[in-house]
């Protein structure tokens, strides 16, 4: 992302809290602003801050699990995630991160009923069907990986890393390209 426009957007929505301070809004987007710019402590505070004011503000609860993902606060992520997810059920972000924390966790089973979750809600959703191929891929079902990598790049994912994970694979099944 754009360095200097995430620093504008950051004065910007802190000069709205300075204006409205109960603004869940503002606190939540200045976390994730803050996670964008890699100040991951005070991005943690803001959204916090969010959840404080709404605690039933489902993107706050998934934004505070993707920075606590980012701080490595595996557990904690999970339960923010889920946290979103019993909020809004169909919210494919959620599912899709608390896929990518489950796996990180290797809990693969679950990681992978997220991802297909979060695709049944959102079946054009590109990252959900990468991030389930390097689940499948992790399970040794190799060629429904294949197929999850070659989905996401149908559908926009970065052409090298989806060719990159099928290359694995097939040299994994001994098929040499």
């Amino acid at each position: 992302k754009d360095h200097k426009k995430s620093k504008e957007a950051e004065i910007y929505t802190r000069k709205a809290i300075e204006l409205k301070p109960d603004c869940v809004d503002a606190y939540c987007n200045l976390g994730t602003i803050l996670r964008d710019l890699r100040k991951l402590k005070e991005a943690e505070i803001y959204t916090r801050k969010a959840i404080q004011l709404n605690p039933g503000f489902a993107i706050a609860h998934y934004t505070l699990g993707t920075i606590l993902k980012d701080v490595g606060k595996l557990k904690e992520a999970e339960l923010s995630q889920r946290k979103a997810i019993e909020i809004k059920p169909d919210f494919a972000n959620a599912h899709s991160n608390l896929g990518t924390i489950l796996r990180d966790l290797r809990k693969l089973k679950e990681a992978e009923l997220s991802q297909r979750k979060a695709i049944e809600l959102k079946p054009n959703f590109a990252e959900a069907h990468f991030n389930l191929g390097n689940i499948l891929k992790d399970l040794k079902k190799l060629d429904n990986a294949i197929t999850s990598f070659y989905k996401a790049s149908e559908l926009g994912m970065d052409y090298n890393l989806c060719q990159s994970g099928i290359g694995s694979m097939l040299l994994e099944k001994g098929n040499h390209v």
